[in-house]
């Protein structure tokens, strides 16, 4: 009698466990819901000066729009998440606006309190980038949540 108390308060202390850890997408996916202002930078975008365009990305109900320099439309799309001990991914499909509509951008990010480092594979199709830094064939953004 005593063994299976001591089991089944186990599996119970188990699966308290198992109800309350926090699925570590949908925690990001949360995080990520508003609107993004920053620059697309050079290298690992240590030095501030060295900006190569600025850029607004909206998140919202699983999709996000970009805009480039204030004024030009970027598209719109949807994107996944996937997140693991050793890496972050957010890739990004066009689903409206020329060219690339159905085309996705493989990315990886990292999301420090209000500071999100997102970095894609361009053009559409390439490999995942392996680290967040711009060079040939992957772009770094460094974006700052904007404030209500």
């Amino acid at each position: 009698m005593r063994i299976s108390k001591i089991v089944a308060l186990s599996f119970l202390s188990f699966g308290m466990t198992h109800l309350s850890a926090a699925d570590p997408v949908e925690t990001d996916r949360k995080k990520l819901s508003g609107s993004w202002s920053g620059w697309v930078v050079e290298g690992r975008g240590d030095n501030p000066k060295q900006r190569r365009m600025a850029i607004e990305v909206t998140i919202k109900d699983g999709k996000m729009t970009g805009i480039e320099n204030g004024k030009k439309d970027l598209g719109e799309g949807t994107f996944t998440l996937k997140v693991n001990n050793n890496s972050k991914q957010l890739d990004a499909t066009r689903t409206k606006g020329d060219p690339g509509r159905g085309q996705t951008y493989q990315g990886i990010y990292s999301l420090d309190g209000d500071t999100l480092r997102w970095c894609v594979s361009s053009p559409p199709g390439r490999e995942r980038p392996a680290e967040l830094q711009s060079k040939t064939g992957q772009f770094l953004m460094i974006l700052e949540r904007k404030k209500k």
